[in-house]
């Protein structure tokens, strides 16, 4: 029987035949009740779950998580227009958004994005989301936050609810992990935005970019630059780096955002504020954001596979 509400789910499993025993009859009960599925996995995973379901994997909807979940603030909207398009009916879906390929920021943001999933849902239509974790992969530390972010916990066959579970937890809070180089900084105010685009763009095109992401990032940079001043106490400061091989831009401003879904949901046509984050996290593969009393600090990455040199760590002094 299907439970009214929101079933957020993880499924703990530790090779091919578990991660199918979890999935394929999940998504056979949505085929059977006539239910909307949508599957966003990887394209191993989607071989795996065809090979198991044979022609019933032809009336689900697959989408590669590695394009729809390459920011995984994108990811929420995906599953609220899922929702919608249902119109009403319980729906079902599969979302392995946490993997081993992901580095250490990525996979702070996927938890993150996991622990919001629930107020966005709670008090929405019926539907249930199953979440799998490869716990051959993965850490035990990752397992844990898993069972931070899910009600409900699968392993070995057992469905029960997470001890663990923190429907409370504050997706702003925290630290940012600080640059392992010094980083270009520069403070700036209303007169110095075009600096702030003319450095951005210098930092991407010698990282070499091709010219349209250059344009991305100087345009979401920007965004970050002129919400400091409008909304920021008016001056911020941005820096600059290379880490791993990705160029990372940083603004951080007085402000404080109590939103926690700032820049995740599409905003409306009469929106007052929230465009410039919700454009980064379209433009960036990683946009990272704390807020406190202390301020705010908005952190964008573009990985290392869109830029054309192979340094590392290093700083645009």
């Amino acid at each position: 029987m299907e439970h009214a509400g929101f079933q957020h789910q993880a499924l703990i499993y530790e090779g091919a035949d578990e991660y199918l025993a979890g999935t394929a009859p999940f998504l056979r009960a949505a085929l059977q009740a006539g239910q909307p599925a949508l599957v966003a996995v990887s394209k191993e995973r989607e071989a795996l779950l065809r090979g198991e379901l044979g022609r019933e994997a032809d009336m689900l909807r697959f989408v590669r998580i590695e394009e729809v979940g390459r920011n995984p603030a994108a990811v929420i909207p995906l599953w609220r227009d899922f929702v919608d398009a249902s119109k009403g009916r319980a729906a079902r879906g599969v979302s392995e958004l946490v993997g081993p390929d992901r580095g250490p920021a990525e996979m702070e943001e996927c938890h993150r994005h996991e622990a919001l999933l629930n107020p966005v849902f709670a008090e929405g239509r019926s539907w249930s989301l199953l979440c799998p974790y490869d716990a051959c992969a993965l850490s035990d530390d990752e397992l844990e936050q898993a069972a931070g972010t899910h009600k409900l916990i699968s392993r070995e066959g057992r469905t029960e609810e997470s001890a663990a579970f923190d429907a409370g937890f504050d997706c702003l809070a925290g630290e940012l992990t600080p640059p392992r180089v010094r980083p270009d900084s520069v403070s700036f105010e209303l007169t110095e935005l075009s600096e702030v685009r003319r450095r951005v763009a210098a930092a991407a095109e010698r990282a070499g970019m091709a010219s349209s992401t250059v344009a991305d990032l100087v345009t979401a940079a920007s965004e970050l630059a002129a919400n400091s001043v409008m909304h920021g106490g008016g001056t911020g400061t941005l820096r600059l780096w290379r880490e791993n091989g990705s160029l990372v831009a940083e603004v951080e401003d007085g402000g404080r955002i109590e939103d926690q879904l700032v820049g995740r949901l599409r905003p409306g046509l009469a929106q007052e504020g929230g465009r410039g984050l919700w454009l980064a996290n379209q433009l960036c593969d990683l946009v990272q954001i704390r807020s406190s009393e202390a301020g705010t600090v908005v952190r964008l990455h573009v990985f290392a596979r869109k830029l054309a040199t192979d340094q590392h760590d290093a700083a645009y002094a």
